[in-house]
């Protein structure tokens, strides 16, 4: 599966944001994980885009895709910025991603490390309500 194609899953899974207005929302709610820039974008969607990378302190990728392409595989018109709000999806896409092209590396290592411990707090959580089920044994 290329990464376009599973950007379009994440899309169906409800886990990507359109328009600079919901990616700036979902960025000051610490909802964005990464931020994606089509190659064609203009400047004022990279500086909105930049802008809201900077508040969520997520990283920026700047596709090597087209906005018609980036719009082709989400299921609507030309899309110049999208942002991933699921940390292991936001993981897989890079990971894809960096496997088709290069230079996308460092995003890729310290999205897999978020996603390391978000996989190891959910651990927890399950562990925890366990114990609270059937009393914690010792």
């Amino acid at each position: 599966m290329s990464a376009l194609s599973f950007l379009g899953l994440a899309m169906k899974a409800g886990k990507v944001e359109l328009g600079e207005e919901y990616i700036a929302m979902a960025a000051r709610a610490g909802k964005a994980k990464v931020i994606l820039t089509a190659s064609d974008a203009g400047e004022n969607a990279l500086t909105r885009a930049t802008n809201a990378s900077n508040a969520a302190h997520c990283p920026i990728a700047a596709l090597p895709y087209t906005k018609e392409a980036l719009g082709a595989a989400l299921g609507k018109g030309p899309v110049s910025a999208a942002a991933i709000t699921d940390i292991s999806f936001a993981s897989a896409f890079i990971v894809k991603l960096s496997a088709e092209r290069e230079g996308y590396l460092e995003i890729e290592e310290a999205l897999n490390e978020k996603n390391a411990k978000f996989l190891e707090r959910q651990k927890e959580a399950r562990r925890h309500l366990a114990n609270i089920r059937r009393g914690k044994k010792k």
